[in-house]
């Protein structure tokens, strides 16, 4: 039998060619030792690795993990053409909406800001804190964000508690009925307010906690809402003294005093 010149026999009569083309060149980082004889397909052989090579693709670069705007993403926002008082779920989305409040809202980039066009200072607080205080329970945008907001700076405005403790009776509803809300983010935003106004009134919150406690009390094994709530009720205890603290342990006999 003839046998071609670059075929060979093997022990078992089985043929195999020598001269066949080494194997293809592996991908993967780094530079291949294999040698390719011919020009042609020498070149090939590197635009495959190249393209191949999981390090010649350039991967994209992390940049925002999230946009500033999916905060509001889950956030209702209210109806802008509503009129009627009761297309709005308190006073204080009319109020709003109408301009009563003498503020506005700056989108900005990242944040959401209120700038007054009127000094906190000079405003009347009756009965415009109340209503903002009523605004604690608003769960649409820009009403909920804008209540919560206008209350903060008006405690915080300068010569606010000679203003704001005569208003504290009809302040704690408002507190109460936040509290009483399934919304998480409201119950939240009233543990804040009430903390703030125990600061700014003192005292004078004393007759009214335990309706305030025993709402805080109910949520206290909340991971989220836990911290806020101790801090609201050592701030009852701190700018209310023993009294606070007897009405406190009388309703959660679990808390610890600061003073201890």
């Amino acid at each position: 039998m003839n046998i071609p010149m670059n075929v060979k026999t093997n022990a078992k009569g089985l043929t195999n060619k020598t001269n066949q083309m080494p194997p293809a060149i592996p991908s993967g980082r780094g530079k291949s030792t294999s040698s390719v004889p011919h020009g042609g397909h020498a070149a090939h052989a590197k635009v495959s690795a190249a393209s191949e090579s999981p390090s010649s693709s350039r991967q994209p670069s992390r940049g925002w993990t999230e946009l500033p705007s999916s905060r509001l993403k889950n956030v209702k926002c209210a109806d802008p053409f509503a009129s009627k008082a009761s297309e709005f779920k308190t006073k204080f989305g009319s109020v709003f909406n109408a301009g009563g409040i003498p503020c506005r809202l700056n989108h900005g980039a990242v944040n959401i800001k209120l700038q007054w066009s009127k000094d906190p200072r000079e405003l009347d607080y009756d009965p415009l804190l109340i209503v903002c205080a009523e605004g604690l329970s608003e769960t649409q945008h820009p009403y909920a964000f804008a209540a919560r907001a206008c209350f903060e700076h008006m405690l915080a405005a300068e010569g606010s508690s000679a203003k704001t403790t005569p208003l504290v009776p009809r302040i704690i509803p408002c507190l109460r009925a936040a509290l009483l809300s399934p919304n998480k983010n409201v119950f939240a935003g009233a543990v804040e307010a009430a903390t703030q106004l125990s600061e700014v009134v003192g005292e004078a919150m004393n007759p009214h906690i335990h309706n305030l406690v025993m709402q805080m009390n109910k949520k206290s094994s909340d991971r989220d809402l836990s911290p806020k709530i101790l801090k609201a009720m050592q701030t009852f205890e701190e700018f209310g003294g023993a009294e606070a603290l007897k009405v406190i342990k009388s309703k959660v006999p679990t808390y610890c005093s600061i003073h201890i």
